[in-house]
Formats: structure tokens, sequence, C-alpha cells
């Protein structure tokens, strides 16, 4: 038995000795004469980039983003999935760290995070990068704000520079995979997928990791990397949750880093490495690094004027266009024909008969016939149409099922992202109108107006509680985010009651 044991022993040495990595790998990049992933260059990009060498324009959507973000969480503290995680969050404890948006509960940092990142998504009303369907802001910005509590006196520039350079990784991350192809198709919903690294670059760099710890970091955020769309086409609380893993996953994993846990540092050109992983060799590194720290994707996210699915949006601004230019009510419509691309009918289209018979709240969210319903019978689309109670209103469900849904190919958006739309709209006196729309409001190319997000803004104050004179203030404060000494601060601000 000795001999047997010293034999072990020996061979576990030789193992050991045989297949040990060279500490210099560990210690800031990869090996002499190794070609580095390209996660280093993400990694230094957004460990070396100052709020002064950001465009204004790039500071300016950010802070937007950021105040898009605050304000659509808020509402969601008590919505389905969202209320059981916050009663489990406060149940299991832990150290008081970061505050949960809108309250003066204290969690950990990471349990914090996904609490609010999960509000920040429940609801549907979170911005979209359009190219990859992503959501980058409802990740990013609440791993920022808990940080931001739980390392302290981190200013509002250098909580709108984190912002920047993690969304804008997470938008390169997101687009340079399976290029020309929607995720959705692939089988991906991207937020809680590259929302995971997204996260972890974030609180790594407010957390002040070094190179080789925050390479380690986002090892250590592949390691748990998940994201397939299934939850979103069931309709299910899930998708609410998908932003929450990903920032508790983000935070989880730079703590573990400074404490001197070795994540991969072939996290995305590896063997076994994201791209080769998640879409079979298929990736654009123009889309990854070009124009790195001169290009910011952050310009180009869309914020969302209804809370839905962004995918149904085309849908909802052809109808309000419609019915309001032609007085169309709800009584004069026969059918509305709703034509749409393979990913958006997969989403938002078929079954049929469950689009028109949503049984819960997600289901609703994801329906271009109740979408379409509540914009003709209403004349708007707000949070009041999703919600419980409007899953009950007969109006509504006797409408939703006078939409039929048809998948039409020709109407896949070249450049990516949300497809677009085809609407035929008859009515009971034998008239047809017709109408296609290609850019949603909040795109880029059609942006939201001053006044509409005001009005999204202040619903969604409203919707969660809070007086107006706080809203002001705090909206008043998000807007000049830079002057802000200390984010700490600003987050105490928005405790409601």
């Amino acid at each position: 038995m000795e001999t047997s044991r010293r034999k072990f022993v020996q061979l576990s040495a030789l193992m050991a000795s045989s297949w040990a990595v060279p500490a210099f790998a560990f210690q800031g990049g990869p090996a002499p004469g190794a070609v580095p992933d390209a996660i280093y260059a993400l990694v230094d990009f957004c460990l070396d980039t100052r709020y002064e060498a950001l465009p204004a324009e790039v500071v300016a959507v950010t802070r937007t983003q950021i105040l898009d973000t605050v304000a659509v969480a808020l509402p969601a503290l008590g919505a389905d999935g969202i209320r059981q995680l916050a009663a489990w969050s406060r149940d299991t404890g832990g150290k008081a760290e970061s505050l949960v948006l809108g309250t003066k509960l204290r969690l950990p940092a990471e349990k914090a995070a996904r609490l609010n990142a999960a509000m920040a998504a429940a609801l549907e009303y979170d911005d979209t990068y359009e190219p990859s369907l992503l959501h980058a802001s409802c990740v990013t910005v609440p791993v920022a704000l808990a940080m931001a509590d739980f390392v302290g006196r981190v200013s509002g520039k250098e909580l709108i520079a984190a912002v920047a350079v993690g969304t804008d990784a997470a938008c390169r991350l997101s687009r340079a995979g399976s290029p020309g192809v929607s995720p959705f198709i692939v089988g991906w919903d991207p937020t809680p997928m590259y929302g995971f690294l997204a996260a972890t670059l974030v609180a790594g760099r407010l957390m002040g990791l070094n190179r080789a710890q925050l390479v380690s970091a986002v090892g250590l955020a592949y390691h748990q990397l998940s994201g397939n769309a299934q939850a979103s086409v069931d309709g299910t609380h899930a998708k609410r949750l998908g932003a929450g893993f990903a920032a508790y996953g983000g935070i989880m994993s730079a703590r573990l880093a400074k404490h001197g846990v070795i994540g991969s540092d072939r996290v995305l050109g590896g063997v076994k490495g994201l791209f080769r992983q998640y879409h079979g060799g298929k990736y654009s590194e123009e889309a990854l690094l070009g124009g790195l720290g001169t290009r910011f994707a952050g310009v180009d996210i869309a914020p969302k004027p209804y809370p839905s699915c962004r995918g149904g949006h085309v849908a909802i601004d052809g109808i309000l266009e419609l019915v309001k230019a032609n007085d169309i009510r709800a009584a004069d419509v026969d059918t509305v024909t709703i034509y749409s691309p393979p990913a958006e009918m997969m989403l938002l289209g078929a079954p049929l008969e469950k689009k028109q018979n949503p049984q819960t709240v997600v289901e609703a969210q994801f329906s271009n016939p109740w979408m379409v319903a509540a914009a003709i019978q209403d004349r708007e689309v707000g949070l009041r149409h999703f919600t419980d109670a409007a899953l009950r209103r007969a109006d509504l469900r006797a409408l939703a099922k006078r939409m039929v849904t048809v998948e039409d190919k020709s109407l896949v958006r070249p450049d990516g992202g949300p497809g677009f739309v085809r609407l035929e709209l008859k009515t009971r006196d034998g008239r047809r109108l017709g109408k296609e729309v290609r850019f949603a409001k909040g795109d880029p190319k059609n942006p939201m107006t001053a006044e509409e997000y005001r009005k999204k803004v202040f619903e969604c104050t409203d919707a969660a509680g809070m007086k107006r004179a706080q809203a002001n203030a705090v909206v008043a404060r998000l807007q000049k985010l830079e002057a802000e000494a200390d984010v700490a601060a600003l987050n105490a601000a928005l405790a409601i009651g």
C-alpha cells in the first residue's frame, strides 16, 4: 500500500510539473511571442479610457442612457418574477454594500446589481442596440451604480466613463458574433450572454483591477456565460432575470479575480472561446475592434417609447399613424394583417392563437397582436397596457383576435436589427389601408422628441409612486451627472417614500 501511495505522489508531482503554466502568463499578458487574445484589447480600452477622452456626443448619450435605465427600473420592483427575486434577496441577506434602486435596502453588491438589472429589464422599457438586439444599459448601468455604492467616492464623470466603455464593449461583442444574422435565429439572447462580460468590465474598472486581474475576471465570467433565447420565445419570467444573472456574475467574477482567482485569458479566440463555441467560428474582427476608442456604439442605441419587445415597435408606430390619420376606431376594424420577417414572427407572431390570447404580462410584451390592438383601442401604448388588469380587458382581448400575423422574408433589415413591418388594415365598411414602417421611433434615424422622452420618464416615476417634486430633482441631477462628486449620494436620493 505504501509503495502504491508513493508512486501516486510521484506521478502527481510529474503531472503537476509537466502541466504547469509559466507564471508570466498570468502577470499582465500572454506568453512572449504568443498572439494575444482580443480580450486584451477590450480590457485595455475599458481600463484606460478617461472621461476627458470621451467625445461630447458619447457623454450626452451615456448620461441619457443612465437616466433612462434608472427610470424604467423604478416601477418594476413589484413585477412578477422581480417581486420574488426581491423577497428571496432580502431573506438570504448578506453584507449591506449597495442600494436597491428606489429603496433604502442594502444588499451585497452583486445581489443589489442582480435585482436592479432585472428591474431595469422587466418592463421591456429598456433601450436597445438594434444591430444585434442587445439591451446593454440594463446590465452596465445597474452594475456601475452598485459598484459606486460599494467602492465609494465614485464621481459622476467616472460613472459615465465606466458605463460608456462597458456598453461599447457589449455592443461590439454582440455585433461581432455571427455577423449579419439575428441572434434569435442563431438561438441566443445577447443580453444575458454578452452581459456577463460587459458587467465584469464595468465592475472591474470601478473596483480598480489591474490588467491581469480584469482579464482573469472576464475569463471567470465567460465560464458562467449563458443566454439562450427560449425564455423570449416562451414569454416566461425568466426573460426578466437574464440581465440580473449577468450583473451578478460579472461582479462576482471581478471580486474573485481581485482575490487572486485565475480565469482563462483566451476568452474570445481560444479553441473553446466565445466565437468558436457559440458562433461556430463566424465572427467579424472589424465589428469587434474597428475604431476602438474612437467610435462608440452607444450613440446608436435606441431608447424605447413603448414598454414592449423592440421588434414590435414598428407595428405600433405604423398602426398609430394609420388610425390617427384616417380616424379609425376599434369598432371600424375588421382585421389587421401584420407582416413580419422570420425572427420577429418567431418572437411576436407565432403561434397566432397564443399571441392573440396572452395569458401573462410577459406574453403580452411579446405579442404583435396585443400591441397593435392596444394602439388601436387607446391611441397609445404604455405601462398600463401590460398589467394583469389590462389582460382582463374584454375590449383588448376581443380586438386582439382580429389581428393576423404573416411571415415575409422581404422585411428582413439588411444591416441587422429589428426587421421592418407591413400592415394591412381592413375596415368593416370595406376600406383597405396599408403602411410599411422601417425604423421605429427611438431609432437614430427616427429619434424620440424631448417631449416624448419626458413623458416616458415621468410615466415611470409616477408608476413607481415617486412624487413629482422628487422626480424633478432626481432628473435634474441625472441630467448633470458629471457634476456629482459621489454617485452614492445620488443613489440614496432615489429612495421612494
